[in-house]
């Protein structure tokens, strides 16, 4: 983790609504099922890249909740030739994966996505330590799971 990366101002001010950020090209999304579970996402004002992680655990239905970091543009493009090169070592990719990661910086937002949409349910500043599993990423956002009888 790189402790002198920042979120721009931007994706540091995510509220609820249509995300200010894109996934950007299909190569960005680096592991997903139902939905991206780990993406680089750019800023739609600035370009500024950032390091979406879907948090593991049970969230709401309909709902899913991950962690936002900053990342360099540099890393990023040095992570995506390094990965169009392929290689025929086969722990070199989740390697080169792992060396992406580390290069964020550490997370600094929670935020609720609605399931197969760029659409913010709740955001919420993130502070420095350790993330939450996502069912207390919900309490934080403010979208504790109700419980029916």
């Amino acid at each position: 983790m790189r402790a002198d990366l920042a979120l721009c101002a931007h994706l540091a001010a995510l509220a609820p609504g249509p995300a200010p950020f894109t996934l950007a090209a299909e190569e960005e999304l680096l592991a997903g099922y139902d939905g991206p579970e780990l993406a680089v996402v750019r800023c739609r004002t600035c370009g500024a890249c950032g390091w979406l992680e879907r948090l593991e655990g049970a969230a709401r239905p309909g709902l899913r909740v991950f962690a936002l970091a900053a990342i360099r543009e540099a890393d990023v493009a040095l992570y995506l030739r390094d990965r169009a090169r392929g290689s025929c070592d086969a722990g070199r990719a989740r390697a080169e994966l792992d060396a992406l990661a580390a290069s964020a910086g550490p997370f600094e937002r929670l935020l609720a996505l609605a399931a197969g949409e760029l659409r913010i349910a709740a955001s919420a500043a993130l502070a420095p330590g350790p993330v939450p599993p996502a069912r207390a990423a919900l309490a934080q956002l403010g979208l504790e799971e109700t419980r029916g009888g």
